[in-house]
């Protein structure tokens, strides 16, 4: 029976890492990838900013498909103590990711309509407003990029509190 306790344990806390580390990961390259929003003016920042978010992408999606139920049975096994639970760490980090959507809806509609007022009297409030958007939607980043290091902070606790406790079982 020990035996087999171990053996769930070991699966659960294997899984859960895995899936910490990986949304961890994302979460990483995500304030990276914020910090650095108002310098991709280049078409070489724009495809390195394009191809991280498609490794984040990627990284998000491993991590959604880890097996959940595995990775829940950690609370079974082990009391790690945290300043957010799991869940408040993942709701809050997609809610946040969510929150950017009016933000770069905005920057989309007003470069749209800088577009249509190119060569009229009012292309330059069309450009400022656009510009306007840009460093709202830069400074949301900035705000959230701080929020998810709190995440992740919380998550490499998560992960050492689990490290230590199977370190009782070395040799």
């Amino acid at each position: 029976m020990q035996k087999q306790f171990f053996t769930k344990k070991l699966t659960a806390a294997e899984i859960t890492v895995m899936q910490y580390n990986m949304l961890s990961d994302a979460i990483n390259q995500l304030v990276l990838l914020y910090n650095r929003y108002e310098k991709n003016d280049t078409e070489i920042g724009s495809y390195l900013n394009d191809n991280l978010m498609k490794q984040i992408d990627e990284k998000i999606l491993l991590a959604n498909n880890a097996s959940l139920s595995l990775s829940n049975a950690i609370s079974l096994y082990f009391d790690l103590k945290s300043d957010f639970s799991k869940n408040e760490i993942i709701s809050n980090f997609y809610n946040s990711l969510n929150s950017l959507a009016p933000f770069t809806e905005n920057v989309e509609n007003t470069y749209n309509q800088y577009l249509k007022l190119r060569g009229t009297k009012d292309e330059q409030i069309a450009w400022e407003r656009y510009q306007k958007s840009e460093k709202d939607l830069g400074d949301e980043m900035t705000k959230i990029s701080g929020e998810y290091q709190k995440f992740d902070f919380e998550i490499q606790k998560h992960i050492s509190q689990i490290r230590k406790e199977m370190k009782k079982f070395e040799y």
